[in-house]
Parts: C-alpha cells; sequence; structure tokens
C-alpha cells in the first residue's frame, strides 16, 4: 500500500501549536493508495475528538480493515491491519468497532497501538451493520443492525452495548426489537452521547408484513444502564438522524411526501430531545414543493437539505439550501446552486453550524452563527468524491469542539483533511 503525504511516528509539534496551524484553514489533503480491485470501494469512516486526536479506517483493496492515526504534527501515520474479512465497521474518538463472521469486535487506541477483543457474537450476515459513540464519561455505546444468518423476506433487528473505558462489554447485548439504521446510501448519524452520558439512538422500525407501519423510533440510556424501550417519533418519517451538540440533543427526519426512484421526498425537520428526555415540537421550514426536498440534516442551530428546481427522474443531485432553526419561519438560504449531493450539517462550539457537500468538480461549505444564517467558507481540497457508489458511502464528515475532518474516496484513492474553525 503507498502513502502519498506526510508519514512517521508521532512526535513533531504539539497539538496547540497544531490548532494555530488549522485555523488558518483545511490541512494539505494527505491520500492513501487503498490498493485496486474489481467491484471494491474503500470506504473511509473518521472520528475526531475536541483536542483535534483522529482516526481514520478504510479497506483496501484485499479486503483488509486498516486504521491510521493523525500525529502531533498534524499528519496521519502509515496504515494498520486491524482485521481481515470485515463485514462493516464504524468510527469513534479512541475507538474502531467491526463486524465480522463471528460477531463483534472492538479495537481501543493504546499508547502502543490498539487493543483488540470480542465484545458480542453475532448471525455474521453479510448484510449486518455497526456504529459506535464514544461516552463522555468513559466507554464507549455500540449498536448493531443485524440480520439472520441465513434470511430470505425475514427484517433485521437493532441490537445495543454499552463498553466501559477499557473496552470491556457492561452487560449483554440488549435487543430492541425489529428495525434498522445506516441504509442509506449516503453520511448519517443513528446514535449519540450528551456530556452527561445520555445516549441517543433513533432507527427505523421494520414491517412484518406489507402495509404494516414503519415509524422511526428512539432509545435513550444513561451511562452505564440500558436504553428505555423504543418511542415512537411518528410514522410516515424518513431519514432518521440524531445530531448532538453541548447539552443539546436533535433528532432529523423527513415528513414523507414521496418515495420514488432514488429516495424519500418530504419536508425538513428537526426534533429536539427535551431535558427529561421526551421530544419537542417539530421544527424547520416549509417547502413549497415537498416531493422535491431531500436529505435533510439538522444540527440545533440549523437544517440542511436538497432542494431540486425541478422534476428530475432517478437523480439524487440538487441545490443544496438550509434554514435556521433558531428563528421561527426563517426564510430559505441557498448554499450552492450547482447539483449537489450527500449535504451535511454538523455542530460546531460557538453554536455554529459547518455544512458540508459535494459537487461533481469540488467539495462545497458554509459555516453559520448561532443566528443559523450561513456564510461560504473554504471546503477541502481534493478530487470529490463519485456521485455515484455502493450503498456504502463513500465519504464521512465529523466534528467534535471546534475541528472537523473529512474522509472520502475516489476509486481506490482514499483522502482526509482537518480544520479547526
Amino acid at each position: 500500500m503507498v502513502v502519498r503525504g506526510p508519514v512517521g511516528e508521532s512526535g513533531g509539534m504539539s497539538f496547540a501549536a497544531l490548532a494555530l496551524i488549522a485555523a488558518a484553514g483545511w490541512s494539505p489533503t494527505q491520500s492513501f493508495d487503498a490498493g485496486a480491485a474489481q467491484f471494491h470501494e474503500p470506504v473511509p469512516r473518521v472520528a475526531i475528538d475536541a483536542e483535534g486526536g483522529a482516526l481514520l479506517a478504510y479497506e483496501t483493496g484485499d479486503r483488509r480493515l486498516v486504521v491510521s492515526v493523525r500525529r502531533k504534527d498534524g499528519g496521519f501515520s502509515r496504515p494498520r491491519t486491524l482485521a481481515k474479512r470485515t463485514l462493516d465497521y464504524a468510527v469513534a474518538p479512541g475507538a474502531v468497532a467491526y463486524e465480522a463472521k463471528d460477531g463483534i469486535h472492538v479495537a481501543t487506541r493504546t499508547a502502543n497501538g490498539f487493543k483488540q477483543r470480542k465484545v458480542a457474537s453475532s448471525t455474521g450476515s453479510e448484510i449486518n451493520g455497526i456504529t459506535i459513540a464514544a461516552d463522555p464519561l468513559g466507554g464507549w455505546v455500540v449498536a448493531e443492525r443485524q440480520f439472520p444468518r441465513r434470511g430470505s423476506a425475514k427484517p433485521y433487528r437493532v441490537r445495543t452495548l454499552s463498553l466501559d473505558a477499557a473496552g470491556a462489554p457492561v452487560g449483554p447485548p440488549q435487543d430492541l426489537g425489529l428495525g434498522q439504521f445506516g441504509l442509506d446510501a449516503r453520511p448519517t448519524q443513528a446514535l449519540a452521547v450528551l456530556p452527561d452520558g445520555r445516549a441517543v439512538f433513533v432507527f427505523q422500525r421494520e414491517r412484518t408484513t406489507y402495509g404494516d407501519p414503519q415509524p422511526v423510533v428512539y432509545a435513550v440510556r444513561p451511562h452505564g444502564g440500558a436504553f428505555t424501550a423504543p418511542v415512537v417519533v411518528g410514522d410516515k418519517l424518513t431519514d432518521a438522524r440524531v445530531t448532538v451538540a453541548g447539552d443539546r440533543a436533535v433528532l432529523t427526519v423527513t415528513m414523507t411526501a414521496l418515495c420514488g426512484d432514488t429516495s424519500c421526498a418530504g419536508q425538513p425537520r428537526g426534533i429536539p430531545l427535551n431535558p427529561d428526555g421526551s421530544l419537542g415540537a417539530p421544527v424547520g421550514p416549509t417547502v413549497a414543493h415537498a416531493s422535491r426536498a431531500f436529505a435533510p440534516w439538522a444540527a440545533p442551530g440549523a437544517i440542511v437539505f436538497q432542494l431540486k428546481s425541478s422534476p428530475k427522474p432517478f437523480s439524487r443531485e440538487a441545490p443544496v439550501r438550509a434554514a435556521s432553526l433558531a428563528t421561527p419561519n426563517a426564510p430559505l438560504q441557498t448554499l450552492t446552486r450547482q447539483l449537489a449531493n450527500e449535504p451535511v450539517a454538523l455542530p460546531l462550539d460557538g453554536n455554529r453550524t459547518l455544512a458540508l457537500w459535494a459537487t461533481r468538480t469540488r467539495f462545497g461549505a458554509a459555516l453559520a452563527g448561532p443566528d443559523g444564517k450561513f456564510r461560504s467558507v473554504n471546503a477541502p481540497k481534493g478530487s470529490p468524491p463519485a456521485v455515484y457508489h455502493t450503498n456504502s458511502t463513500n465519504r464521512d464528515v465529523r466534528v467534535a469542539g471546534d475541528y472537523a475532518i473529512v474522509a472520502w474516496a475516489r476509486g481506490h484513492t482514499v483522502r482526509v483533511s482537518v480544520r479547526r474553525f
């Protein structure tokens, strides 16, 4: 495997000095050659913490799961192999979770590398999925989308598992019933943890019989405890996500008007989580042509989504629009009129919101203050990810504190860039 960009062991500048450099713009885009293979995509996944420490994981052409660590000089280390032939994987600050044929594994960061352990058995289905989130009070939370080992026309189930600060399970996995998450062919986030250790998990129920409802549901878990029984957010909703900013959490949903050839469309909504764990009223703009609005992502201060200017079948490209959630009936903002894809909206410290998207030629980005009004900012450099890809999206964007990290793949090249705002 060839690494293009700075390589080597930890050393160089401190993260404090690095922060001064990062504040000036995105770090130079670093590239990794994942190795070419037919019908293969590297599927990069990243995580970053509030001090700028970051992890990058992706799959090589020979099906190895590798991980790279951001060094103190700002570059990413030479990737090291964690596992072979994984089914799915996810990254959180300090840990990489992956699903293999024999079950769920977690590799936690140590002073000398990573300590790996199997944390739960599973069905070994090729289409199982996994996500992981760090608990600010210590440890991690894992959620799994599980399919029967030999299944046909059978629904998914979801399970959750809490890990302690060493990566060991805190009790057995908890079955939350029928449901799925992470099937969107774009960036998503089904699991997040608040500063007080409360984990919020949002997913969509699976149906057992045609015509059964498939409501979006959510569940909350105290630090180290069990999740509550999932509560229905609403029916005829899709695109469920959860985002945490400080002590606030907000769910994202689409109030479905139409499900067609590429995705479901409808009114974009953010739903705040109240301190007692209940949900507030849905908020968001009222779009005249709801059947053209899709792919929303809400942060507590703003919501970002795509809105086609006219019907365009079989296309998930559209201009990116936004609206403040801090001001009732806020007008729509246009972040780009170009045809774009897979926008995200993620919270930075200071009640700010970072929006990022890609066109066929470049990335675009905008930053909003506490009022939810966006202005253009520089975006990561380099050839953007391809519009078309497998169900696993070919990019990942994460934030923490003042930091943002973006990783993406085009062909068998993985690229990554970091910025402090």
